[in-house]
């Protein structure tokens, strides 16, 4: 095969992979098209996979919250039409789901928010660092700060959601376990108490963590 024909080939599959990638993520598509064009070898596998693990990420959300569901929906059948209902009713589990739908609503879309090139730290935090270095206004200077707070305080936002997520489907689980305990025994635990107290803080602080969000994305 001639050069020429090489070369012609070589583009044609650049230009597949930087349309591919476009019609993946308009949102930065652009970007990854053109960085694709010239160097498809090197940059669409490194695209292509960084997309699919932010899918991945919001999939796992969306399981973590199913699992929120079904640990509330066995905790309540569990305890239904006993002296224990009082504890956690369907009109609780509604009021937990809810907050729980919340955050994890917000978190999908950080999610998908920070998969954008623009919102990645590690380039938000070089783009400051290299313009600290450059004879740049300080108005420039001061505007790449300030998208280096805002990114980070984006990631901490979503790594606040994922903690707070996993930390009530563990509350629920614990609290499904000491009432099943308390049933099948028939005798009281006093650690459901707290367990009770502990669930229902954490709602209280999803409720702030949820109006605090709301302000700050």
């Amino acid at each position: 095969m001639r050069l020429v024909d090489l070369a012609a080939l070589y583009l044609l599959t650049g230009t597949a992979c930087a349309v591919a990638l476009y019609r993946r993520d308009p949102a930065r598509g652009v970007l990854n098209a053109i960085t694709a064009l010239p160097l498809w070898p090197l940059w669409a596998p490194i695209a292509w996979t960084a997309r699919a693990e932010a899918a991945a990420t919001t999939s796992g959300k969306g399981d973590r919250l199913r699992a929120v569901r079904n640990a509330l929906d066995q905790t309540v059948a569990s305890v239904a039409g006993t002296s224990y209902e009082s504890l956690i009713d369907r009109e609780a589990a509604k009021l937990i789901m809810n907050e729980a739908e919340c955050i994890a609503r917000r978190h999908t879309e950080l999610v998908r928010l920070l998969a954008r090139e623009e919102f990645r730290l590690d380039k938000a935090e070089a783009e400051a660092e290299g313009l600290e270095q450059q004879p740049t206004s300080g108005r420039v200077r001061a505007s790449a700060r300030l998208h280096l707070e805002n990114v980070r305080r984006l990631h901490h936002l979503a790594e606040r959601d994922e903690r707070a997520l996993d930390e009530l489907l563990a509350l629920v689980n614990a609290l499904h376990a000491q009432l099943m305990l308390m049933r099948l025994s028939g005798s009281a635990v006093a650690s459901v108490d707290d367990i009770v107290s502990d669930l229902w803080t954490h709602i209280e602080g999803l409720r702030q963590a949820s109006a605090e969000g709301t302000k700050d994305v």
